[in-house]
């Protein structure tokens, strides 16, 4: 049993280890400002650590740094974190769960409404560029879905699944796709779940969904190519009415 000596000594040395512990973050912290002010926020946290371990010669690590940067607005101005640790988080734990390739190439179904792929490809005009989204049946390689966007995001391809859901049945379905942020978001996944489809992707490389990119190549070379020629197009010199007419 420990005495009342034993105890006082023990706050002693823990009100003394934490006054110490204070005056070193307000030494870091001060010496970080001079820092940034000189450099206009240009140092990041990990080479701010070894010079602060060589100019105070003290022995801090890389997260305490970070720590007393980012609680004091402190941080680099320089390639900041596009994401925030919550944001980080999430796309982590999407990225451990992410669906398997179910299709493995395999691209025969003889049973319609049953096996999708899907995929966006780019259309080039004169004032913008716009995004066809297509999903396409693997029973007879029709477009039973599509849908045209100024953005290459996941409500576009929500708004194709949807579309393709208020005229068919795809509880227990299977749509492929790639692995691109378009698909391989939250949003996406959900609707894909509500819907009761069961997903899956590859990520390897364009063979793993042949299927979907032959019918884009398709879609431009016999609606756009031989209209306006492949270098027109492909240099931005259609404008963009013409394009999605032709679509």
């Amino acid at each position: 049993m420990c005495s009342f000596a034993d105890l006082s000594r023990a706050a002693y040395y823990k009100s003394h280890y934490k006054s110490a512990y204070n005056e070193l973050n307000d030494r870091i912290i001060n010496y970080i400002k001079e820092v940034q002010q000189e450099t206009c926020y240009g140092v990041g946290y990990r080479p701010m650590t070894a010079m602060i371990n060589n100019t105070l010669h003290v022995q801090v690590n890389k997260k305490r740094v970070h720590r007393i940067m980012d609680e004091n607005n402190l941080l680099s101005a320089v390639r900041r974190k596009k994401y925030s640790t919550e944001q980080y988080k999430r796309r982590k734990e999407l990225k451990a769960n992410k669906p398997k390739d179910l299709l493995k190439r395999n691209f025969f179904c003889g049973t319609p409404r049953n096996h999708f792929v899907v995929d966006i490809t780019y259309l080039f005009g004169l004032e913008k560029m716009h995004y066809l989204n297509t999903i396409v049946d693997l029973f007879n390689r029709e477009i039973v879905a599509w849908k045209i966007s100024e953005h290459p995001d996941s409500q576009l391809c929500i708004d194709t699944l949807l579309e393709l859901s208020e005229h068919c049945n795809l509880k227990g379905s299977i749509i492929h796709s790639d692995g691109g942020s378009s698909y391989d978001n939250k949003a996406y996944m959900d609707i894909v779940n509500e819907l009761k489809i069961t997903p899956s992707m590859s990520f390897a490389d364009c063979y793993d969904n042949s299927a979907e990119e032959s019918v884009n190549a398709i879609i431009k070379t016999e609606c756009l190519y031989n209209r306006f020629g492949k270098t027109k197009f492909k240099n931005r010199r259609i404008r963009c009415a013409e394009v999605l007419k032709r679509i």
